[in-house]
């Protein structure tokens, strides 16, 4: 992973105004993955978008961990059942013509 792909943790709670141990939360509980490169924490920039997902859901909303775990499987599952309709529906398309 090169450098310019990635941001520390320390920098992310700077950024974003956040507890690093909320950052190792979310890590520990599978909700963002938190890598380690030369004994530096960081995230992958591809990631920060689901982390400013997590940090509205729980600031604004007032979702603890467990409550974000539990509304990222739900989006999950959503997005999951919209794929899979629209399979569906291409699918249905082609038996109508």
């Amino acid at each position: 992973m090169e450098t310019e792909q990635w941001i520390t943790v320390v920098e992310c709670s700077r950024h974003y105004q956040i507890e690093v141990s909320f950052l190792e939360e979310l890590g520990e509980y599978g909700l963002i993955e938190v890598v380690v490169q030369e004994e530096v924490r960081g995230l992958e920039i591809g990631q920060l978008a689901r982390l400013e997902k997590l940090i509205r859901l729980h600031d604004d909303l007032n979702i603890n961990i467990e409550g974000l775990d539990a509304v990222m499987h739900l989006i999950q599952k959503l997005e999951d059942v919209q794929n899979e309709l629209s399979h569906l529906k291409n699918r249905l398309r082609l038996y109508e013509h």
